[in-house]
């Protein structure tokens, strides 16, 4: 690829992710707080080790490991903890594309090799001699809100030539895998606590389920404390929506009672299903599908009638991307990993 081709792709990266980036960041917001952090490891992963995590042993670490190859991709989280007389890093990864990325296990050990590297750098030379040494464990765990299934590989030794020839010779290691849109509707319910309730707003949902579920949460969830509702208005109001008054109806519905929440939600449901049996909701995707697929058949000549099928049933945040990319595809079948 050329450098005018490859500095063109980044920049179709850097914009793709301008509408991401709020995104991210408020979700990078959310568990930097040690509580919402517990509430996620100890609700969804399913280790014994997430039982011993307290919010006294945790501690974050205010340093991003991800590298300049995949800045524009990703954000990730670190925390530190004692467990028993040893150190552990929890590395926790953000991955809010569209499409996955089957480079995932070697990403996650590119950074687990700059936490050790920086760990290494910061002890003497003297203890790293000594026999007793030893690197902390390091813990990887990958956040995937994508609609598409996640097919990537969960351990290193997947993604080796060879490896299973050579046994425990070659390196390997499992990451832990939290997929937002595969957690059932009731069983995020049950658990009533934060990260339950960030996981059912997050999930590819329609508007009028959103608002049912935000209803829900305000007015159901009872474990939830008033400074992790608190967390929850601060993320949304800070995601970005093109909904009249979203922000607007986000503050008062949680600054309202129960009465009022139920009356307000009802109403904006009213007003959303209004507009979907007027094509004005549904009409917007199929629009930006239409237009996607004539300037598809223009850059490639031909589009096969099975893409332009899948085309029209992709959501618009996924017809986006593909608008966005289209100068950088070079080849009809790149269309794939938007499917």
């Amino acid at each position: 690829m050329s450098q005018s081709n490859e500095k063109n792709n980044k920049d179709k990266i850097r914009i793709v992710n301008k509408k991401n980036n709020l995104h991210d960041k408020s979700y990078k917001d959310l568990f930097s707080n040690k509580e919402t952090f517990l509430s996620l490891i100890q609700t969804f992963v399913s280790n014994t080790w997430g039982s011993k995590l307290t919010k006294e042993n945790l501690v974050l670490v205010d340093k991003s490991y991800v590298l300049s190859d995949y800045e524009e991709l990703e954000s990730d989280i670190v925390y530190k903890a004692r467990i028993g007389d040893h150190e552990v890093f929890f590395y926790m990864l953000l991955e809010f594309q569209s499409y996955v990325d089957y480079r995932m296990p070697i990403r996650l050990l590119l950074y687990m090799i700059e936490i050790w590297r920086e760990i290494l750098k910061n002890t003497s030379e003297k203890e790293f001699k000594r026999k007793s040494f030893r690197l902390p464990a390091v813990v990887p765990i990958v956040v995937y809100n994508g609609e598409k299934n996640w097919t990537v590989a969960r351990t290193l030794k997947e993604v080796i030539s060879n490896s299973d020839i050579f046994g425990e010779s070659i390196l390997d290691f499992r990451y832990e895998f939290l997929d937002v849109n595969r957690f059932k509707k009731d069983e995020l319910y049950e658990n009533q606590n934060i990260a339950s309730a960030i996981f059912l707003l997050d999930q590819s949902i329609s508007r009028i389920e959103f608002y049912n579920r935000l209803k829900d949460i305000v007015i159901e969830f009872n474990k939830l404390t008033v400074e992790e509702k608190a967390q929850l208005k601060h993320w949304l109001v800070n995601v970005n929506s093109e909904e009249n008054n979203y922000k607007e109806n986000i503050e008062k519905i949680f600054s309202s009672n129960k009465r009022e929440v139920e009356i307000m939600t009802s109403n904006i449901s009213k007003g959303l299903e209004k507009l979907k049996e007027e094509g004005k909701i549904e009409g917007k995707a199929e629009g930006k599908a239409e237009l996607l697929i004539k300037q598809l058949n223009k850059k490639f000549k031909l589009l096969p009638m099975e893409y332009e099928k899948k085309i029209k049933a992709l959501p618009e945040k996924i017809l986006d991307d593909i608008a966005t990319d289209i100068f950088s595809l070079e080849e009809i079948d790149e269309l794939k990993k938007y499917f």
